[in-house]
């Protein structure tokens, strides 16, 4: 004959949610009908399911749906859920709920609405059947709009029909100069983007300094590598205005509109010795001649080296001072102005420094191999 074991426990075993084996008298408060019974459900949304009073996910129901039921007495109170009907737009959501107020039900519902949307309720009965008194409510609306000024982007509403009173609804004051895309008698449509540009205009005034400028000025009578500074420079002073313009605090553009002199430079003024340190009677007719004809004299100087070397010679078919050939020196002496040098020799140095500096200072120095 075949033996069996039974195994026997205290604690209750549960069945779903049912705890069997533990029993918790209910008082039930349903919509002003009362209930009195007993329930070996776990939670109180289990219990409500047992009673007429039953449960729907939008009741209100105190305390909460979840709360654990422990074989004492428990008041319960249920507010049941009645239909109601959102039109959304174009959307048409069918639902309960056991709130009054358009407020509350909607977001009961998870239902968005913004400040400038425009909602209203009504009572219905046909709709429903048997289902009881319900509530139609209807959302209309208002077109989402990109803003964007001060630094900002953001999506905002209005129930505004034209940019202007759109910006005044959201307090944004324009300046005088402030720019708005699109004109502010745009009428307002779904997914607009109206952007506002700060625009400044303001006059500013800037001194500036007016760097001097160093002058070299030769000596003919100061050895080469000597100077001294004749005169020091000074800086001056000049005052700028400009009309700046700033959209949306970045520089757009500078006009100068005046600029007057405070205080003129003054430039610095350098002595540079050219003298050289040979052939000081040559240098001093170098000196006559170039003030003349207006020819630098250190340029006579260093053309007359390079050709011979500052000494009356003949280097081939060339002679003299400057090396001239016979032919160009007669024509250059007979018609040297105011015939001082006509028919004077090749080997004058005189003669040719004079005649020299005479030709340079019309056609330079082309007629030279060497040049300055």
């Amino acid at each position: 004959m075949p033996l069996f074991a039974v195994a026997f426990s205290t604690n209750p075993v549960k069945n779903g949610s049912v705890i069997n084996g533990v029993e918790t008298p209910l008082h039930v408060v349903c919509d002003g009908n009362v209930y009195d019974t007993k329930t070996k459900a776990n939670v109180v949304s289990e219990a409500l399911k047992g009673t007429d009073c039953g449960y729907n996910e939008n009741d209100l129901v105190s305390p909460a749906p979840e709360t654990k039921l422990d074989g004492a007495l428990a008041d319960i109170f249920v507010t049941k859920a009645t239909p109601v009907t959102v039109v959304d737009g174009g959307n048409v959501i069918m639902a309960k709920s056991a709130y009054k107020t358009a407020a509350d039900i909607l977001k009961q519902l998870k239902i968005t609405v913004f400040t400038e949307d425009k909602v209203s309720s009504e009572l219905i009965m046909s709709d429903f059947g048997d289902n009881g008194l319900g509530q139609k409510i209807t959302i209309i609306r208002t077109p989402a709009v990109i803003l964007e000024a001060d630094g900002k982007i953001a999506e905002v509403r209005t129930s505004k029909g034209t940019v202007s009173d759109f910006l005044a609804e959201k307090k944004i004051t324009l300046g005088s100069k402030d720019e708005v895309v699109p004109a502010v008698t745009s009428v307002i449509s779904r997914g607009m983007k109206v952007t506002v540009t700060r625009v400044t205009e303001t006059d500013v005034t800037e001194d500036e300094v007016i760097p001097f400028s160093t002058i070299e000025k030769k000596d003919f009578n100061v050895y080469q590598g000597q100077t001294s500074v004749e005169s020091e420079g000074l800086n001056g002073l000049k005052r700028k205005v400009s009309r700046v313009v700033n959209r949306n605090g970045v520089l757009a553009s500078k006009t100068l509109l005046s600029e007057t002199v405070i205080q003129a430079s003054k430039n610095k003024v350098v002595v540079i010795g050219v003298k050289p340190y040979g052939h000081q009677e040559l240098w001093a007719i170098m000196v006559a001649a170039g003030a003349q004809w207006g020819v630098d004299p250190s340029q006579i100087y260093r053309v007359g080296m390079c050709e011979s070397g500052l000494t009356p010679s003949r280097v081939g078919m060339a002679y003299g001072l400057m090396q001239y050939q016979k032919p160009t020196w007669v024509n250059g002496s007979n018609k040297y102005p105011g015939g001082r040098f006509r028919g004077a020799s090749i080997f004058d140095p005189t003669a040719q420094i004079y005649v020299t500096a005479w030709k340079v200072s019309t056609n330079g120095w082309r007629e030279w191999t060497c040049k300055p």
